[in-house]
């Protein structure tokens, strides 16, 4: 197959945003790199330096590298002109990298477009306006109505779409699901190990709905060490959740200090720690660090929200706690019955009950590059073999 492999954001460019994670961009070079060992043509429309080789196709990136200001907001204050203008040459790019895609389509060089950038709307225009074959990768929980996206997913329901999670789905919004598709890593990115050191692990933001506040509280109360990885240089240190809820234990010597963490480093946390604790207050659409601490080995302890009971096997390769008391699906059916951070303490006490070498294989099982690559090939061909 032709492929055109659509990520039109200026998010995806570590040259212009070298401390920024933006979490699509390792699966989008997973799923590029993938399709092209399984022998399609892939042709990517980002950024100049999408780091999957090429070819790639891209629009004019001056404008970002020179802060090129905009006259029309010379007028506006300082902060509100910054924003602005931001959003401006942002959305620029976006329309640019994406109307190339489609001329490129239109000139019967590409058989479908796979759009990796689900809050860009701009794709779903072209696409009706010149019938090209499209789908989409949504990465974020579905919108609630009343707002922008909602609306504007309604216009575009009959379009093509692939969910990362069955839960996602869950929504008033009713959208043309093709399939769902899990992420997957590459194995040989993350290194097992059958052994684990005396410390518990927190993955992720410094923001309340990834529950960094109850990870400190199950340590705690375990009196085990709490290493925490994160996104540093993304984070307002000076905000009321992390000066009010964390700011205050990092004194502690249970609790580590907050820092960036990748490749090899983050691969060390993973595959040394006892377990990772999950305590998200989200509907999370699927975690990657869930399936990336498996890899290596580290059974998973999850708040039952979101895509957790997809991904995590209960009293298999971790557990699966009740965060309180609402009624969720699956809700009093999990070896704990206690809820919330006592859920979390007593699942920290059993964590020995969980083999490692199985959360490998589980890994191997359902979630690996290759198994999605497989999946993606087979919608491709789905929809192309489609009226729609």
């Amino acid at each position: 197959m032709k492929i055109g492999f659509l990520l039109p954001t200026i998010f995806a460019s570590k040259s212009v945003y070298p401390g920024r994670i933006f979490a699509p961009l390792s699966l989008a070079v997973d799923t590029v790199q993938g399709l092209r060992k399984n022998g399609h043509e892939v042709t990517v429309f980002s950024v100049p330096d999408f780091p999957a080789g090429e070819p790639v196709i891209t629009a004019n990136f001056e404008y970002f590298k020179n802060n090129t200001p905009i006259h029309k907001l010379r007028n506006e204050l300082l902060i509100d002109r910054k924003v602005r203008t931001d959003e401006v040459l942002k959305r620029n790019f976006e329309l640019a990298v994406t109307c190339k895609a489609y001329e490129f389509a239109q000139a019967q060089k590409i058989d479908i477009i796979h759009s990796y950038h689900d809050f860009v709307f701009i794709s779903h225009y072209f696409q009706d306006l010149f019938k090209t074959k499209t789908v989409y990768t949504i990465h974020d929980p579905l919108p609630p109505e009343g707002v922008f996206e909602y609306l504007e997913y309604t216009k575009f329901a009959s379009h093509n779409y692939i969910s990362i999670s069955n839960f996602q789905r869950q929504s008033k919004l009713k959208l043309n699901f093709a399939d769902t598709i899990y992420h997957g890593v590459n194995l040989s990115d993350f290194e097992f190990s059958d052994k684990s050191s005396d410390y518990l692990l927190f993955m992720g933001r410094l923001v309340p709905e990834k529950g960094l506040h109850h990870a400190i509280a199950t340590a705690l109360s375990t009196n085990m060490q709490l290493e925490i990885g994160t996104q540093f240089p993304d984070h307002n240190h000076e905000d009321v959740y992390f000066t009010s809820q964390i700011k205050p234990y990092l004194d502690n010597p249970l609790i580590g200090e907050p820092g960036m963490v990748s490749g090899k480093d983050k691969v060390l946390l993973y595959k040394q720690a006892q377990a990772l604790l999950f305590p998200i207050g989200w509907e999370e659409p699927f975690g990657m660090v869930m399936i990336e601490a498996l890899a290596c080995g580290t059974p998973v302890i999850a708040f039952n929200r979101g895509s957790v009971a997809e991904v995590i096997q209960d009293g298999v390769t971790g557990f699966i706690i009740d965060p309180d008391n609402n009624d969720r699906s699956g809700k009093g059916k999990w070896i704990i019955k206690k809820q919330g951070v006592e859920g979390l303490v007593e699942a920290v006490k059993r964590i020995g009950e969980i083999d490692r070498n199985v959360c490998r294989k589980y890994v191997e099982d359902h979630f690996t590059v290759d198994l999605m690559v497989k999946k993606y090939e087979k919608t491709y061909k789905q929809i192309l073999n489609s009226k729609l």
